[in-house]
């Protein structure tokens, strides 16, 4: 029996949908990046790496996994950061992104936070750098998505975060 499963990865701020087949015989992956193109990709080296083609563009991905869920890849011999969510999850992910006042400030992909900039009950501008989050070797300084005061922040210095995870809790500001 063949099972698919569907999984949203961003890969250098582009999303690609991922339909993932197994079962009986090889493995499966059918790509479509967000101009909606399918890309042909195939195990190879015994299944430690995917050969992913688009028109005449060949890549060779290696993928490992590391300790609580964090993944590196390594595309053509460089290192890119890569968020893989299943679909579930990343539509909740949006959904709360979407919502009226946007205040959960989440992570996009795993890493380890650095340093906070703020303290509950601090107001804040969007945009505001409010904590620092150290992803794929590099360390990303992460904005308020809105104006407010400062609620919550549920994880502390040298955390190590998952995607989804909230880092900071922002209440809108009073109109």
């Amino acid at each position: 029996m063949r099972l698919t499963k569907r999984f949203i990865l961003t890969v250098d701020d582009q999303e690609i949908t991922a339909d993932l087949t197994r079962g009986d015989g090889p493995d499966s992956l059918r790509l479509a990046d967000g101009e909606g193109r399918d890309l042909d990709a195939r195990r190879v080296l015994g299944g430690k790496a995917w050969s992913v083609r688009s028109g005449n563009r060949h890549h060779l991905i290696h993928l490992t996994s590391g300790d609580h869920g964090k993944m590196t890849a390594t595309v053509d011999g460089r290192p890119v950061a890569l968020t893989v969510l299943d679909e579930m999850r990343a539509l909740a992910m949006a959904e709360m992104a979407e919502q009226d006042g946007g205040g959960v400030l989440a992570a996009d992909i795993p890493g380890l936070v650095i340093e906070i900039k703020v303290e509950p009950g601090q107001c804040v501008s969007r945009g505001e750098p409010v904590i620092v989050v150290e992803a794929m070797k590099m360390q990303n300084e992460l904005g308020a998505g809105i104006d407010g005061v400062v609620a919550e922040i549920p994880v502390s210095e040298g955390q190590a975060v998952n995607p989804g995870d909230a880092l900071v809790i922002i209440e809108p500001a009073a109109e």
